[in-house]
């Protein structure tokens, strides 16, 4: 047993007691430390020993100690320009590169690490593609998983008139900035290449940025009014399920469930915030509570939505003028929106089927639509 008995108190009991201790004499607040250590069940000798601050214990485990500057943790294995360089050779090598396992990687870039090493510190990038330069590749099991999707959308809808009775939804973030000056927000798989030339990322403060979050859909002779909706309480603006049924199932979806409405099968994103990955949800009960047909897109596949290609003539409308505050995106988008012509539209509706087959001829790669 070290000095003064206090090793057979557990760590948690010891940390109590210390903090107990530091916190009222932070806060000048009168106590008597054998009421402390009486509370905690510890003889005095033990209490003092354990709230000496220059203690052989506190010593040792300085990070049970709160007013102890926390020092632990090692220098990483790879540094920022090896990722930048991992980065770089994986957008230009595309798909050959991402055929790779992690430790083969490794070894074509000389990095001295283990594979695994090396795929947490790059994170989970299934799917990458530059904002600016559309650069864009995926995994080799994305791809696979990409390929048995359309293979089994194909099947179900292997004509153009098939999709005619599909509505495809979306978002799309809009960032206001000082001066007038917006940028779409990312999406999820979406950035910006490291040394891309055609833009560079505002550097702006963000704090002093604005977001519109817009809505819409798309359908064969089918297009939705922009919803411009609000994420109270959410700064990164991510859908949540009560934001979405509530500013977007309720109010304009369900008018389109009526019996003299035609019947149509929504298309929605594979994310949390539209009830995927969930049979109890609120949307999920939404959706089962009024006969919504619906299916949900491949992740990371925007190739395989329309209203991507859409959203491309309302955002260059935009990038043409400044933009204040709010009211104007709003004004700006929705002129935006009326050039997307309902031919433009069918024409992308029809070519559901040699999107698909495109996807599984280039063995579940990024398409070029």
């Amino acid at each position: 047993m070290s000095r003064n008995g206090i090793a057979n108190i557990d760590t948690p009991k010891k940390a109590r007691i210390k903090g107990v201790c530091d916190f009222n004499d932070a806060m000048d607040i009168p106590y008597f430390h054998s009421d402390v250590f009486r509370y905690h069940g510890v003889s005095k000798e033990q209490g003092w020993a354990i709230t000496k601050q220059d203690n052989e214990l506190f010593d040792r485990r300085h990070h049970n100690n709160e007013v102890v500057p926390e020092k632990r943790g090692r220098k990483p294995k790879l540094s920022v320009e090896q990722l930048r360089e991992a980065d770089r050779f994986l957008q230009d090598y595309g798909f050959e590169a991402r055929v790779l396992t992690w430790q083969q990687l490794a070894f074509e870039l000389g990095f001295d690490v283990h594979g695994d090493t090396l795929r947490s510190a790059l994170g989970s990038m299934d799917y990458h593609k530059c904002i600016a330069c559309t650069k864009s590749w995926v995994s080799e099991k994305l791809a696979k998983s990409r390929v048995r999707f359309c293979e089994t959308c194909l099947a179900l809808k292997p004509k153009p008139e098939d999709w005619h009775d599909v509505r495809f939804s979306d978002e799309v973030h809009c960032r206001v900035g000082p001066q007038g000056k917006m940028r779409i927000t990312r999406k999820p798989g979406e950035r910006y290449c490291t040394d891309c030339i055609q833009e560079q990322l505002n550097r702006d403060d963000e704090r002093e940025w604005e977001t519109c979050h817009i809505w819409g859909a798309v359908g064969y002779n089918f297009k939705s009014d922009l919803t411009f909706y609000k994420t109270p309480g959410n700064k990164n603006g991510k859908l949540s399920l009560s934001v979405y049924r509530d500013q977007v199932l309720e109010p304009v979806i369900k008018p389109w469930l009526k019996p003299t409405e035609p019947h149509f099968i929504l298309k929605e994103d594979n994310d949390s915030g539209h009830g995927g990955g969930s049979t109890t949800n609120i949307v999920a009960t939404w959706k089962k509570k009024n006969n919504l047909d619906h299916y949900f897109n491949h992740s990371n596949s925007p190739d395989l939505a329309p209203i991507e290609n859409c959203w491309q003539v309302m955002k260059q409308h935009l990038k043409k003028f400044p933009h204040w505050d709010q009211f104007e995106v709003r004004d700006l988008a929705r002129e935006g929106w009326s050039h997307v012509s309902p031919e433009f539209i069918n024409e992308r509706i029809n070519s559901m089927p040699q999107r698909l087959q495109d996807c599984i001829e280039m063995e579940g790669r990024l398409t070029g639509y």
